[in-house]
């Protein structure tokens, strides 16, 4: 029999709800084509830096606009308002973009099934009256208010995005949340030490993978507290909403470093040069002690989130604990072969959070123990 949730627990979950919903303001409008092209073309409403690269091909994109002319339904496209007064577009540039480029005589459109006739069409093959139908076509959009922080509007973004094609969580950092800390995670994301331990295919690197896991990096071994749990220690601020727990995390950081940055000495940050030096003494002690860097095998080719934070991790926090680690310890094959790490490198359930504990301290432990 199934076992029901607590009172607390339904209480627990009745506050969360609640206070997000808090953080979620928005108005729905309604919008005609041409209206939205004008728009665009004044750079009144933009189209982010994480999903400009974010494009339909040509079917995707002639597919579309045959939908529009048959009358079906377009979905909500939403907007987040600037302080500026500009309208960030946060779901829906690529349907969008596709509709001021084929006003715009940039598209041909092709492979159409239902309405075969318009393949081989410009938007200026149309008649008139057609023209100014479909400038007439409206769609529905949901304008998040300026209050909606960065956060929760891209954790938005990551689950209404409906274009088909989504940017990651590392490319919609780098684009919404700029800042000191984010160029020292790039910096660091070409560390040549750093790209030599973490042989990844070309897709990955594209898609910032090595960006995401110095990020992890920061954020895990910044937040975690030894004192906690008894010695065993905990990271408080991660509650298993690791999205949130990371893009809270730069956005913090961002505004720690930029307050330490000192303009008569190029902008350095005390802060930034620390965690850029502890970054570097876990690279070369990882180096020295591990044969495949974070690889499985020599000729390894993948690098999983849960085997890098357990061993960059749980490293670095040994290191704190210990700066002698490295007079002593010379191997930690032992650890990476043994049945304990092999269970606890599993990818199943990763963002649990006792299971990332479990991870963490067991190479922190590991070491300590050497």
């Amino acid at each position: 029999m199934r076992k029901k949730p607590s009172d607390e627990q339904v209480a627990r979950a009745e506050r969360q709800i609640v206070e997000y919903a808090k953080t979620v303001k928005f108005t729905v409008t309604e919008y005609s084509f041409e209206f939205i092209v004008q728009k665009l073309n004044s750079d009144r409403y933009y189209v982010p830096s994480y999903q400009r690269k974010l494009v339909w091909n040509k079917a995707k994109k002639s597919k579309f606009i045959e939908s529009a002319f048959m009358g079906l339904p377009i979905p909500f496209v939403f907007f987040w308002q600037n302080v500026d007064g500009r309208l960030e577009i946060v779901d829906g540039s690529q349907r969008l973009r596709t509709i001021r480029d084929f006003m715009a005589d940039k598209i041909k459109l092709s492979g159409l099934e239902i309405l075969p006739a318009l393949n081989g069409f410009y938007f200026s093959d149309l008649s008139a009256s057609r023209q100014l139908k479909f400038g007439d076509i409206a769609i529905r959009a949901i304008i998040l208010d300026n209050s909606t922080d960065a956060v929760t509007r891209t954790e938005m973004f990551a689950r209404i995005n409906t274009g088909g094609t989504t940017a990651n969580d590392a490319e919609i950092r780098r684009g919404s949340l700029p800042g000191p800390f984010m160029d020292l995670v790039i910096e660091l994301a070409n560390d040549p030490k750093f790209v030599e331990l973490t042989p990844i295919s070309q897709s990955l690197i594209d898609q910032r993978e090595r960006e995401e896991l110095v990020t992890r990096f920061f954020a895990y071994v910044n937040s975690f507290d030894g004192d906690l749990n008894e010695g065993a220690g905990d990271i408080p601020a991660y509650r298993e909403e690791p999205r949130r727990f990371f893009f809270s995390f730069v956005k913090q950081m961002n505004d720690a470093l930029a307050v330490e940055q000192v303009p008569d000495q190029d902008g350095a940050s005390p802060t930034a040069e620390a965690m850029q030096d502890e970054f570097r003494a876990t690279l070369d002690f990882i180096d020295a002690v591990s044969p495949n860097g974070f690889t499985k095998s020599e000729t390894g080719k993948q690098v999983p989130r849960v085997r890098f934070e357990s061993i960059a991790v749980g490293t670095a926090l040994a290191l704190r604990a210990d700066e002698t680690l490295a007079e002593r310890v010379t191997d930690i094959t032992p650890l990476l072969e043994s049945s304990e790490f092999q269970e606890a490198t599993r990818s199943d359930a990763a963002n649990v959070k006792s299971k990332l504990l479990n991870r963490i301290t067991l190479t922190r432990s590991w070491l300590l123990e050497q």
